[in-house]
């Protein structure tokens, strides 16, 4: 039978449940709080219709106390029914709760008044009060009792009258007092079962609340923290743990409480975060910052280099108006990373168009002038009578040294775009291999010193005898010497000087010129070594060439495994040092990995050596025509 009762049980508590007003149905909590109590007054009511035949059919109601039983009873029936139209739980717990006070300070005031054992009870109202959630229903219930009270104490006795108990009884056997105890009891009863199923719905509400917050916050990736006065931690969650490797939850505790969260804060994120608990502290209102955090067990001084977390933290006022402060971390290392590695493209990007832009313009200008002169001087060359060069054969000599000195700075201009080129797209091969390096840059200087000559400044060199065999690429040594003896003579007033110097190191060696040139202004130190780049801007500058002679010295040297040191002032000259390690890296894929065109049988020709093969072809070529045409 009692599988079978539980089951009828099941189907009618179902069948209350469909009374629950829509809005309420929508959620668990609000469902369960109304279908409680439209159950338990509708079981109030189906009591009082069960005892009515029973007590007409038996005794009658003999008693005023009976029928006022039988109505409060009676009356939970449109009590569940308000609450089941409107869906206003609270208003329907206010109502029972007066209702209930109104009808048992009437049966205390029928079963001896303040000596009633009904009086007692009425205690209850407030209690019922309670479960709607108003202080003001609960303050104007608890009134309402005290009242009700006090005039069964002291109403009676101001008026002259003495109320005494009822000894009529129900049935016979059953007196009224009892009765309305045992209603009460049976009410308070209920009331209970009301209190602690709304006690343990609130409680299972807020474990899964708490549950929702702490897998939101982990699959987040954040971490909460409390904070006391003074903003020192005073509890941890459970996220902390894994936000910053610290193992478990007690390991997390014990690091972050008091001032454990300030000593991970990175020095100079300190300030911000001060600052922003202050800020919270005072305005009441969230504050946000970004800040770094020593992960894991690693202390500052300790052997290498503590890790950290790129925290996004928000502080919040403790709710509930404590003096507390509450923050969420938020670990966004991946994301600094990747806004970082988008700042430097950007920038990339950037670079390379004002790299364009510079290309454009510089090679534009640098291009058409020599063109110009190579025209020009050919144009007149031609439209001259064929007799022309033996009469006069000194300026065909001059137009002649025009043409090759201009034909000679375009060579120049096109191996140097395509050295870069090379250097920038990896297409430049460093093979490291023995050689004299004094012999190298000294033949260096003598290549370059009638050029200096011309010029009226004297070129020296610094290079001890001790320096003797090294190991790196000869070509690019050669390359990067050339370059910055062709620069310090350019930019160098007449009368200056310029010095190539070498010198040995323990990691390896150490090659360089200085001058006594104009120098470079600090603000153009910086970006002088990017292509197309020169000191003085625009085209009208007081120098040609195209702006790669340091970007090619740079490239050359990142590819050796060196280190480039530009050390210049204004009005004194610059120094430019070029650093290679004694054993150079194995080449890598991304930078110098294509081998460069072979230079013939006897090896690999340097762009200097094609520069200079290409000059004297293109003068005797020239030299040859100029005769034949004569």
């Amino acid at each position: 039978m009692m599988p079978v009762l539980q089951d009828r049980l099941r189907l009618a508590a179902s069948h209350v449940d469909a009374l629950v007003h829509p809005d309420a149905a929508r959620q668990a909590a609000a469902r369960a709080s109304h279908g409680a109590f439209i159950r338990g007054h509708l079981a109030c009511g189906a009591l009082a219709l069960v005892l009515l035949p029973l007590l007409l059919a038996f005794n009658g109601i003999t008693t005023p106390a009976a029928a006022l039983i039988l109505g409060w009873l009676t009356a939970h029936l449109p009590l569940a029914m308000y609450v089941s139209r409107t869906g206003d739980l609270a208003r329907g717990q206010i109502a029972s709760a007066v209702l209930f006070a109104l009808s048992f300070g009437a049966l205390a005031a029928l079963t001896g008044g303040a000596a009633s054992p009904v009086l007692p009870l009425l205690v209850l109202a407030p209690v019922e009060a309670a479960l709607s959630g108003r202080r003001r229903a609960v303050v104007f219930v608890a009134a309402l009792t005290l009242a009700l009270a006090l005039a069964l104490a002291l109403g009676p006795s101001l008026a002259g009258l003495t109320l005494t108990d009822v000894p009529a009884e129900i049935g016979g056997f059953l007196p009224v007092s009892l009765a309305v105890a045992a209603v009460a009891v049976l009410y308070a009863g209920l009331l209970a079962l009301r209190l602690g199923a709304a006690l343990d719905r609130r409680e299972a509400a807020l474990l899964q609340r708490e549950a929702w917050a702490s897998t939101g916050a982990r699959l987040a990736g954040e971490a909460m923290l409390r904070h006391g006065p003074g903003g020192r931690v005073e509890e941890v969650g459970e996220a902390a743990a894994r936000l910053l490797a610290l193992g478990s939850a007690a390991a997390a505790e014990r690091e972050l409480t008091g001032d454990g969260l300030f000593a991970r804060i990175h020095v100079g994120d300190r300030p911000a975060y001060l600052k922003a608990l202050s800020d919270t502290a005072a305005e009441g209102r969230p504050q946000h910052l970004r800040l770094r955090l020593r992960r894991g067990a690693s202390r500052p001084g300790e052997a290498g280099r503590a890790a950290h977390a790129v925290v996004d933290m928000t502080f919040h006022p403790e709710p509930g108006g404590e003096a507390g402060i509450v923050s969420v971390l938020r670990d966004v290392t991946a994301e600094a990373a990747l806004a970082a590695e988008r700042d430097a493209a950007l920038a990339e990007a950037e670079k390379a168009r004002e790299a364009h832009s510079r290309f454009l313009a510089v090679v534009g200008h640098e291009l058409r002038t020599p063109l110009n002169a190579i025209l020009g001087f050919s144009d007149l060359l031609q439209s001259e009578a064929p007799n022309a060069a033996a009469d006069d054969p000194q300026r065909v000599r001059d137009f002649a040294g025009t043409i090759h000195q201009s034909g000679s700075h375009l060579l120049h201009l096109v191996n140097d775009m395509l050295n870069m080129a090379r250097i920038e797209s990896g297409h430049f091969e460093i093979a490291a291999e023995r050689f004299d390096l004094r012999t190298c840059l000294d033949s260096c200087r003598r290549m370059m010193e009638p050029e200096a000559s011309r010029l009226g400044l004297r070129l020296s060199a610094d290079l001890p005898l001790s320096l003797g065999e090294v190991q790196a690429d000869p070509r690019a040594c050669r390359q990067i010497a050339l370059n910055l003896l062709s620069n310090a003579l350019k930019f160098t007033p007449r009368g200056g000087r310029v010095v190539l110097f070498a010198r040995c190191e323990p990691q390896g060696f150490v090659f360089g010129v200085r001058d006594t040139g104009i120098g470079i202004a600090h603000a153009d130190q910086e970006r002088i070594t990017e292509p197309f780049v020169q000191a003085s801007a625009g085209l009208a500058r007081l120098h040609d060439g195209a702006g790669l002679g340091l970007a090619v010295v740079k490239g050359l040297t990142s590819l050796s495994g060196g280190r480039m040191t530009l050390d210049s002032r204004e009005g004194e000259g610059t120094c430019v040092s070029i650093a290679l390690p004694a054993v150079p890296p194995a080449p890598q894929a991304s930078r110098g990995t294509v081998e460069e065109a072979a230079g013939g049988a006897t090896g690999r020709a340097t762009v200097t050596d094609r520069l200079a093969a290409a000059r004297g072809e293109a003068g005797r070529g020239i030299g040859h025509d100029l005769k034949r045409s004569a």
